[in-house]
């Protein structure tokens, strides 16, 4: 059975009332996924998804995929199933009634107001307002009157009056429609006065709404709409045995997970260096990350925004503690740089196109799977544990970590194993790992990492950590957790630009 059989068994399962744990349960898991084809098949029940990832059922507006929006989207599909059953039973005379029915109470209302809320007089209006004197005729030349000539008509007979409305939405010819309507010869003595005053009240409301959206769009934009913005920086050996780097950086200032569009990217190097990149000793990036940050603060200047720093590092660096690199600040003259900004560790290898041809896939899977659980506060069984390095074969560890989304260290990494570690961490394409960098005597590890593991929601992961190294920066102990604290958070959809035009294929 595919995916579209099981997805429809159990829509139609919800619109019987019949719907189990499990159908609830597999539903949330793909629409927090973001399928599309689930999304497709709920616009019909006046369900959609904004492209701020706002979740619209009716006219109530969820942020998430909650216990609250699931049950409002089960009371959706049955409630369209409800309006459909009625249609269809009774009599041919019935079943003219029971369209009209629907015209007046349900969909009329909703399709008339579109994005606005008409309000509960104009509601009133329309559920007093009698349609079943209207002429089916009448209905249907009208209709085809109000679409522009060159659109798609089909004859009313053989449709329902919900795809009708939806139709003339679409070319936003509802008010024409019944104007037209009003206006014919046809219609009841008393209905073209009324048809004319339910077009002004709607027209009233619709420019209303309009000025009042426009008049709170620049508060809404400054108070609500902080977008994420990505410094990435990308730091790999020059040449091998050479003490030289090679520095690329770039800003994203884009909010979409899936970042395919170039022009989204702003290169943070001069001009005369944009083809290569920039080389310079090992002590030297901090500067050049200073640089790149404000590069990317001028770009953001006059913005609201979180602005979370990507770094990619070659395995054998990943230990860098770049949460503790300076950078200028006009009060306190510098800073740590993980007290600010969160900060993302990353593999340099993960960029390289052998690698990606061998592993994307998988990787993509595993970035899927921790997309199903990004809004919750994550369990501990989601992530494999490594307490100590001395049994530790990473063979081993590549095959647990299948099983699970990332990876909490909670021992000190040895240098010499390191690479031994991350090199299960690629193969296994793991996405998310926490470690930390020494062992404090005077800490339980486990219990500290774990609490910010799970203190929020895996989406504000990283975020939990820059609050971790503000705290430990506010007491200045020296074995406090957020001294030592590092995180890798790697996502397949976010690759730096010069990555993406490798991976386009001819002609895209």
């Amino acid at each position: 059975m595919g995916l579209s059989d099981d997805i429809n068994q159990i829509i139609h399962r919800l619109e019987e009332g019949k719907g189990t744990v499990e159908d609830i349960n597999y539903l949330r898991e793909r629409l927090i996924a973001g399928d599309r084809e689930i999304t497709s098949q709920l616009s019909k029940y006046n369900v959609n998804i904004g492209d701020g990832k706002e979740i619209h059922i009716g006219d109530r507006i969820y942020q998430q995929w909650d216990e609250k929006a699931i049950k409002a989207l089960v009371k959706a599909i049955q409630k369209v199933s409800s309006i459909h059953q009625n249609t269809d039973s009774g009599d041919a005379a019935g079943r003219d009634i029971d369209k009209r029915k629907v015209f007046q109470n349900c969909t009329f209302i909703q399709l008339l107001a579109g994005d606005t809320n008409l309000g509960n007089d104009s509601q009133e209006f329309l559920n007093n307002f009698d349609f079943s004197g209207i002429p089916q005729e009448s209905i249907q030349q009208a209709y085809q009157d109000a679409l522009p000539p060159d659109a798609n008509v089909w004859d009313l007979e053989g449709n329902e009056l919900s795809q009708i409305l939806k139709k003339l939405e679409e070319f936003r010819q509802l008010p024409e429609f019944l104007t037209r309507l009003s206006q014919d010869k046809n219609v009841l003595e008393e209905n073209p006065y009324r048809l004319r005053d339910l077009v002004k009240k709607i027209a009233l409301k619709k420019t209303y709404n309009r000025n009042k959206n426009e008049r709170f769009s620049d508060h809404f934009n400054h108070k609500q709409k902080q977008f994420k913005a990505y410094l990435m920086a990308t730091i790999e050996h020059y040449n091998d045995g050479d003490e030289h780097f090679l520095v690329n950086a770039w800003l994203n200032i884009d909010n979409l997970e899936s970042v395919k569009d170039l022009s989204n990217f702003e290169s943070l190097l001069d001009k005369d260096e944009q083809q290569q990149g920039t080389i310079c000793n090992f002590k030297d990036i901090p500067k050049q990350l200073n640089n790149f940050l404000k590069k990317s603060l001028k770009h953001l200047r006059n913005k609201q925004y979180q602005l979370i720093i990507e770094v990619f590092l070659p395995s054998d660096l990943i230990g860098t503690e770049v949460d503790s690199w300076k950078i200028y600040d006009p009060i306190a003259d510098e800073i740590n740089l993980g007290i600010k900004y969160p900060i993302r560790l990353r593999s340099i290898e993960r960029l390289h196109l052998e690698y990606l041809d061998s592993y994307l896939s998988d990787w993509y899977k595993n970035w899927d799977n921790v997309r199903t659980v990004l809004n919750n506060k994550p369990s501990q069984e989601l992530f494999e544990h490594l307490e100590e390095m001395e049994s530790f074969n990473w063979k081993i560890l590549k095959n647990n970590l299948k099983e699970k989304i990332g990876l909490k260290v909670t021992c000190a990494l040895p240098k010499a194993r390191t690479k031994e570690l991350f090199k299960a961490i690629l193969t296994a394409t793991t996405p998310i790992a926490i470690w930390i960098r020494c062992d404090l005597p005077n800490l339980d590890q486990v219990v500290a990492i774990n609490k910010v593991l799970t203190f929020k929601p895996l989406c504000h992961l990283c975020e939990s950590v820059r609050e971790t190294r503000e705290k430990a920066d506010a007491v200045q102990m020296e074995e406090h957790l957020g001294f030592h604290l590092a995180i890798l958070w790697e996502n397949p959809y976010r690759l730096t630009p010069d990555v993406m035009i490798e991976l386009k294929t001819p002609g895209q």
